[in-house]
Order: C-alpha cells, then sequence, then structure tokens
C-alpha cells in the first residue's frame, strides 16, 4: 500500500541511517543526559507506588505473580527473535526491510504467546495454585501489547529519540502505578500487581505508534529483495535471543524452585528481596543501556573511538552502580523499613545476600553492551550455555537449605562466573582486559572504602525515630566519602572532568 507524500517523509526519518549518525557525539551526551534526569521521576513513581503496595498487599500476593514471572521472562526473551536489537545495530535499513521485519516479528509473536497460553495450566498445575492460569492469560495480552509495537520503539532508539522513550517509559509507569494502587484499595489482591504490569504495557504500546509515525505496508510482496538483509538480521538476532532465553533460565530458576518448595508466600518475600537488591542497579544499567548499545554500535568500525565511548559508558555505570549497592547493603534495614514497612523486615538477609550478588553481577552484564554493539551475538550465545550451567548447579545446591539457601547459591554462582565471562568477551573486543579493569577499580575501591567507614561509624552515629532523617545521615556520610576518596585517587579528578565534559575525544 502506498502512502501518502507527507507520511514518506516521516518513514525516511526513522529508517535514515544518516540522520542516526548525524551529530553522534551530541545525541549521545543529550540522551545520557535526558535518561538520568529522569531518574528521580522514575524513582520517586517506582518507590512510591511499591511502599503503598506492599503495606496494602500480602507476601503471597506477591509470590502469585512472581510464580507466572519465570514464563512471562522466558516468553518475553523468544519474542521478536531479537529483530528489534537488529534493528538498532543494522548499518543501512530501507523502508521494504523494516516492513518485512515488522510481518515476520508479528508471526513469531503470534507463535510465543500462543504457547504461553498453552502453558498456563501448566504453569498452574505445577504449584498447584489455579488462580495462576488468569493470571498469566491477563499477562500474556499485555505481551501481546507490546509485540506489535517493538519495531516502533526500535525505531526511536536507532535514532536516539530518548526524550520521547523516557516520556513514554515515565508515562506508562505513572499509569501503571496509579491503576494498582486503586486496585488495591479496592481489595483486588494479587489482581493490583497483574494490572500494574499490563497497564504499562499498553500504555507503551499506544504511545509508540503514537510518537513513532512509521508504519508498515498492509502487504509486502518485495520480500526477495530484502532476503539478504533479512538473513542477517535474523542471524543476529536468533543468537541473541539464544543467549537471552538460556541465561533466563539460569536466573529465573530461583523463583521457580523457591515457589515449588516454599509456596507464594515464601516466594513473595524472596521475589520482593530479588526486586529490591536489583532496584538500583537497574535504574542505572537499562537507561545507559540503550544509549550506549546506539552510540557503540555506530562506531564500531572505528576502534579508537569504541574504546573512548565504551570506557566513559562503562566508567559512568561503574561509578553510580557500586555505591548504591554498597549504600544498600549497609543501610538495609533502615532501607526496607522505610520502602515497605515492618512486617517486611524478615528479608534484609536475603536483601543483603542477593545485593552482594548484584555487586559481581554489575561486572558482567555490561558485556552485552558490547557483545550487540560488536555484532557478536553468536560467540554471545555459546558462552550462555556455560553462564546458565554455572547458575543452574550453585542455586540446585543452594535448593537444599529454602530460600536463604538458594539466595546463597545464587550469589556465590555469580561471584564465580563473573570474571571468566568479561575475560571470554573481550577476547575479540576492541576495549581490552586492561581497558575494562581500569574502569572498575576506581568506583569499587571508593565504594567499599565508604561503606567500611560508614559501617563503623553507624555505632557513633546518633539515632532517631525519624527513619528518612536517619538515613539521609548515612548517606550524606557515605556519599562525602565516596567523592573524597575518588578525588584522591588518582587519575579521579581527571575522570570526572571527563565524564562532565560536554567534548569527547575521537
Amino acid at each position: 500500500m502506498d502512502i501518502n507524500p507527507k507520511s514518506k517523509v516521516n518513514q525516511h526519518q526513522y529508517v535514515d541511517n544518516d540522520a542516526s549518525n548525524s551529530d553522534l557525539k551530541q545525541k549521545s551526551l543529550r540522551s545520557g543526559l535526558i535518561a538520568f534526569g529522569a531518574q528521580p521521576i522514575k524513582l520517586a513513581i517506582g518507590i512510591g507506588s511499591t511502599a503503598i503496595l506492599a503495606r496494602l498487599l500480602t507476601p503471597a500476593d506477591f509470590g502469585l505473580l512472581a510464580m507466572v514471572s519465570p514464563l512471562l521472562l522466558l516468553a518475553d526473551s523468544l519474542t521478536n527473535l531479537g529483530l528489534e536489537t537488529a534493528t538498532i545495530k543494522q548499518d543501512k535499513l530501507d523502508h521494504q526491510l523494516m516492513s518485512a521485519v515488522f510481518w515476520l516479528s508479528l508471526r513469531i509473536n503470534t507463535l510465543v504467546i500462543g504457547l504461553m497460553v498453552l502453558m498456563a495450566p501448566v504453569v498452574a498445575s505445577f504449584f498447584k495454585r489455579s488462580e495462576l492460569n488468569a493470571i498469566t492469560l491477563v499477562l500474556a495480552l499485555g505481551v501481546l501489547s507490546l509485540c506489535v509495537s517493538y519495531q516502533h520503539q526500535s525505531l526511536l532508539k536507532r535514532q536516539m529519540c530518548f526524550g520521547t522513550l523516557t516520556l513514554i517509559e515515565v508515562s506508562a509507569l505513572l499509569a501503571g502505578g496509579v491503576s494498582a494502587v486503586v486496585v488495591a484499595l479496592l481489595g483486588w489482591g494479587y489482581w493490583a500487581l497483574v494490572l500494574q504490569v499490563v497497564v504499562m504495557q499498553f500504555a507503551q504500546s499506544i504511545a509508540y505508534w503514537l510518537f513513532c509515525p512509521w508504519r508498515p505496508e498492509t502487504y509486502f510482496q518485495g520480500i526477495t529483495t530484502v532476503q539478504p538483509q533479512l538473513r542477517e538480521m535474523l542471524n543476529f538476532g536468533t543468537h541473541l535471543t539464544g543467549f537471552r532465553f538460556l541465561t533466563r533460565i539460569g536466573m529465573q530458576l530461583d523463583r521457580i524452585l523457591i515457589g515449588y518448595i516454599g509456596g507464594p508466600t515464601t516466594l513473595g518475600l524472596y521475589q520482593v528481596a530479588y526486586k529490591w537488591a536489583y532496584f538500583s542497579f537497574e535504574q542505572i544499567y537499562f537507561p545507559l543501556f540503550d544509549v550506549s548499545v546506539s552510540t557503540l554500535s555506530r562506531v564500531y568500525q572505528q576502534p579508537e573511538s569504541y574504546k573512548n565511548y565504551g570506557r566513559r559508558s562503562l566508567t559512568l555505570l561503574f561509578s553510580l552502580v557500586m555505591p548504591a549497592l554498597t549504600f544498600s547493603f549497609i543501610a538495609a534495614r533502615d532501607l526496607l523499613l522505610l520502602l515497605l514497612g515492618k512486617q517486611w523486615l524478615e528479608i534484609v538477609p536475603l536483601f543483603q545476600v542477593l545485593t552482594v550478588g548484584v555487586f559481581f553481577t554489575s561486572l558482567y552484564r555490561v558485556t552485552k553492551w558490547l557483545y550487540v554493539s560488536s555484532g557478536q551475538t553468536q560467540r554471545q550465545f555459546r558462552w550462555g550455555f556455560v553462564y546458565t550451567s554455572v547458575m543452574i548447579t550453585g542455586i540446585a545446591i543452594g535448593s537444599i537449605w529454602g530460600a536463604k539457601g538458594v539466595a546463597i547459591g545464587y550469589t556465590l554462582a555469580t561471584c564465580l562466573i563473573s570474571y571468566p565471562s568479561v575475560a571470554y568477551c573481550l577476547l575479540t573486543s576492541p576495549l581490552s582486559l586492561g581497558n575494562f579493569f581500569n574502569t572498575v577499580w576506581r568506583p569499587v575501591l571508593a565504594s567499599l572504602l565508604s561503606a567500611g567507614l560508614l559501617f563503623v561509624i553507624k555505632f557513633v552515629l546518633p539515632t532517631t525515630n525519624i527513619i528518612v532523617l536517619n538515613l539521609l545521615v548515612q548517606f550524606a556520610v557515605f556519599g562525602l566519602t565516596y567523592l573524597l576518596v575518588w578525588i584522591l585517587i588518582p587519575g579521579g579528578r581527571n575522570i570526572t572532568k571527563e565524564l562532565l565534559s560536554i567534548r569527547t575525544n575521537k
């Protein structure tokens, strides 16, 4: 179907490679600032809605949703067969190719959603909870809504329209949070958590179509003309999908075992501890992921530029993630008391153990940036077998001792696999192992020294009955120590100036 002249301009804008490469440095910097500038808003919405829901719902309510989450995430890893990421990575695009990708993705996603629906009674039978059948079917609708908008989201990312993407994400997060609180106040229990996910997904899907004017051809007859590019993208995406599927098996096995052995209440406690252990990492990692992959993909053929962008991205990530995690470990009790209330304090030990795991997780999770931006998803897929085997072994052994044993097994496996994961990835990367660890050691040292000082000072710090005030005092001590140590570390000042500078080296 032909499109009118005005629409052709819009179509060209979102597939044009020159447009996506123009002013790359400025776009990269602006995108990073937008992503992080929105974090306080996202944090306020996320923390606010969770704090309310934790007081309105029971651990069992959270546990029921957590029982379905592994299936939900495995289905998500299969959707599109990685074609949405291949779209961002692809050097050259045109309207015909994008139309072919859209309709192929739709066929793939229809099959995935169908399998998810068929698995609903299996999940309910496995956990012996009949309500999981309806929960799975409703969540499948949310996944379906996102599936029809992945291509639009990818094109917005490719053009580095992160202001628009951030607006969509914040709005969807707010819509989901408000819906969940209203439903919880009405006494619907676990349905509040289910609808929070589904409403957020529907809001995102609608917004992607509204903000990205690209539209696929109604029918596509020229598929033979784009078969070579489509085959190349499918090869890239299939290996990426294989890696995602394998690693998510390893990452979700803990939830499956705890839910099967301990039931929804035990799983609910573990799930909340897991979510908040990962919370600070995810708030920093995911905004940087899209910006970093979009930027690194454009400069992969320029090794020095790739190194420069890569070092800056990794330094920024680690210098924010490491202190956030170490502070969360030390201030765990007060943090969880403020966020969730007294009824959740028994998850403090779980939270602290998992926080250590996330600390090491941050080291190897960034290898995904390097694999995807360099197009080496086949190597990533092969490593997925090693990673998954180690994680399954650690979690399975830990499950003998219940939820805490699973958390310890998960954390030990993560610590064991981190260095090999990084070393294997960097064998074929423009970044060397020395480059990588040069971005890591400063934030690790500054974080550990600051955490150690705070741990000692906590014994003499005055405490009040106002939790927020106690946390602010602890954060001030930790933050000032971290900044002081960072400045005193050799090269710390220069790196700070480089990160804050508008100019970037070629």
